[in-house]
């Protein structure tokens, strides 16, 4: 059997080397089709699906495109509270990711918050119907709080009085002392009474609107409840509204019920 030169056996042991390397290198790996599932999940209205998928590839990757792909998975499907708290979750991560990411991304936030507004905004006020025993119930706490507020505004207005009182004897105090001098030779005196009566006419004010509020708060309550024992569905209904009017010569107020 004829020899191979040295040179051409090392060439083919060199070759059969690469063969069998080849051999043995593992075979690509198949292209992950987990985000395209999440898509057409996504597109299908499969919302839980379709975030499911996607919760677990953030968690296996860490890339913070997953959460916003969550957020749009989200909003495409009406869910827009559930994709806003995904959009600020991959704000908060994803302080690294391209720029206009960013911005769509607050683009889509104020796009959302604006739709929430506009529901809102057209959504019916709910309509309930308290039983008999919590309709009761609510009267009784309006008498006691229309006592409440009576008294309080009989006290508010007894202060008013009072410092209207004091207005008047300051006044009388300084036309007494100061009326028939040619010149003040008191100034001391005439600073401090002058300093009291402003601070009295203040309190007289506070005492007389106060008194007014707490009155009309007391009106308002006492005919809610069902005045001197309506309680009827009339009572329930009655609609009353009490301005409060100040005017430098008294207070008062202006009363309109609407049953």
């Amino acid at each position: 059997m004829r020899r191979l030169p040295l040179s051409l056996a090392a060439f083919f042991s060199v070759v059969a080397v690469c063969r069998i390397a080849r051999a043995d290198e593992p075979k690509p790996e198949a292209e992950d089709a987990r985000p395209q599932a999440a898509l057409q999940a996504c597109a299908s209205g499969d919302t839980a699906k379709g975030v499911a998928i996607l919760g677990e590839l953030y968690a296996q990757s860490l890339n913070p495109a997953y959460v916003f792909n969550q957020g749009r998975c989200y909003q495409k499907n009406g869910q827009l509270e559930q994709a806003r708290v995904r959009f600020d979750e991959y704000l908060r991560i994803g302080t690294k990711e391209p720029p206009e990411d960013i911005q769509r991304a607050q683009g889509f936030i104020k796009e959302i918050d604006a739709e929430l507004a506009k529901q809102r905004a057209n959504a019916p006020a709910p309509v309930v119907v308290a039983p008999a025993e919590d309709r009761e119930g609510r009267r009784k706490m309006l008498r006691t709080t229309s006592i409440v507020l009576a008294a309080v505004g009989v006290a508010a207005v007894g202060v008013g009085a009072f410092m209207s009182f004091k207005v008047k004897s300051t006044e009388d105090s300084i036309n007494k002392e100061f009326a028939g001098q040619p010149y003040v030779t008191d100034e001391a005196r005439l600073e401090q009474l002058l300093s009291d009566g402003k601070s009295y006419e203040t309190w007289q004010w506070v005492g007389y609107g106060l008194g007014v509020a707490a009155l009309a708060g007391a009106a308002t309550t006492f005919l809610l409840a069902g005045g001197f024992g309506g309680s009827g569905p009339a009572a329930d209904h009655a609609a009353v509204a009490i301005t409060p009017t100040l005017s430098p010569g008294g207070a008062g107020g202006v009363l309109s019920l609407r049953f």
